[in-house]
């Protein structure tokens, strides 16, 4: 009882130092919800389409001015620069996602069975768009090619249901399935509010102890306990309840505002993410004693987890990066937690398949909280031999 008293004393104490400092409350709920927004208004459209391409025509055919009113047409291009001239659009280089040559003659090549090429280029400097202007690229040329290759059958004879068959072997039936609508939205926004998560969460457990050792106010918390599990728990338990009750609030506001899908299975998606936040929570607690400066403190924390998003596997395999790094993002929670997150989410997965990754986060949650508490009773202990 005594200690239940000194916990709710503890915990009153923590929480009225927390709605004190005014930059860490903005920045704690502020943060979560500005960038849910921004992120979510953003990519809104889901998906790219209308990308800028430039079309070099030396043929000016009847045959090219077909296939660039094809490419206009496609949902992912807009061609906003026809030419024959390649001084035409070398000073706009940079805005074009792609550039189509057509060559000269290309026209009468095709009726003489010449075979002739177009070359395509990408623009490299995003891979993302560049890769949507080459699929639409691709998808309008193939389409057409195939096209020119059965009509010129269809002229020398050959009835068209025939000239189809003997040009398509085999049909292509392209699908997708996990996120079918390619909707990029879906995909980046959780990836980003759980980096964003775990920033501000370490930021704010940055300062929980080393605000007691700068301040000399850790004398303050033996008066009332000697309790190492007592001390631990009231620092960490407001936090973890109201980090809890913060990423409930993002989902039940943000999911339905950007049309986000929910997953069916809530109550693991509600599990996986308490689990983290409690990793988060006790590494931050950990960090911030070991670091008895605030500023250094939450340098450190910064360090970890402005890189933890690159490294954590959501947008990069981490079977693509060497060894020791993946060592590295494997102490990082974010790693476990977005892993098991897109499980959920896109795959509806149960409990069993999201096991993994909630083991690895408890396991860095006991070794930070194990750490703390031997520490603790260290300094409690030297604390009443003192007195």
């Amino acid at each position: 009882m005594k200690e239940l008293k000194a916990f709710y004393t503890l915990v009153k104490r923590e929480l009225r130092m927390f709605f004190k400092n005014d930059v860490l409350i903005a920045v704690f709920f502020g943060a979560p919800i500005f960038f849910g927004l921004l992120v979510g208004y953003t990519y809104q459209q889901a998906s790219v389409k209308d990308l800028s391409i430039a079309v070099i025509d030396h043929d000016n055919s009847p045959l090219s001015h077909k296939i660039i009113d094809a490419l206009d047409e496609n949902f992912y291009l807009s061609v906003n620069q026809v030419s024959s001239k390649e001084e035409d659009i070398k000073d706009d280089l940079p805005s074009f996602e792609a550039i189509v040559r057509i060559p000269d003659g290309f026209e009468g090549d095709i009726n003489y069975k010449r075979h002739p090429h177009i070359q395509v280029e990408v623009n490299g400097a995003n891979m993302i768009t560049g890769n949507y202007a080459n699929i639409g690229i691709r998808t309008v040329l193939g389409t057409l090619n195939a096209g020119i290759e059965i009509l010129g059958l269809h002229k020398t004879g050959i009835p068209l249901e025939t000239a189809k068959q003997q040009w398509e072997a085999f049909s292509i039936d392209d699908t997708r399935y996990f996120n079918a609508t390619s909707n990029y939205l879906t995909f980046i926004w959780p990836g980003i509010i759980g980096a964003v998560m775990q920033q501000v969460f370490l930021l704010a457990m940055a300062l929980t102890f080393s605000k007691e050792h700068e301040e000399n106010t850790f004398g303050e918390i033996s008066a009332i306990t000697k309790n190492p599990l007592t001390v631990f728990f009231s620092k960490a338990i407001p936090y973890w309840l109201i980090g809890i009750a913060l990423w409930i609030g993002l989902q039940l506001t943000l999911f339905p505002l950007f049309k986000l899908p929910m997953p069916s299975n809530y109550g693991v998606l509600l599990i996986l993410t308490s689990v983290f936040i409690l990793s988060l929570t006790c590494l931050g607690i950990l960090v911030s004693w070991l670091l008895p400066s605030q500023l250094k403190a939450t340098e450190v924390l910064m360090v970890i987890s402005t890189p933890s998003f690159i490294l954590s596997g959501f947008t990069w395999p981490l079977e693509a990066m060497p060894e020791w790094i993946q060592h590295i993002s494997s102490v990082i929670p974010l790693t476990h937690f977005l892993h098991a997150l897109r499980k959920v989410l896109h795959f509806n997965a149960d409990m069993q398949s999201v096991l993994p990754d909630i083991q690895n986060m408890l396991i860095i949650t006991l070794f930070s909280a194990i750490v703390m508490l031997i520490l603790l009773f260290k300094k409690l202990k030297k604390k009443v031999e003192i007195n």
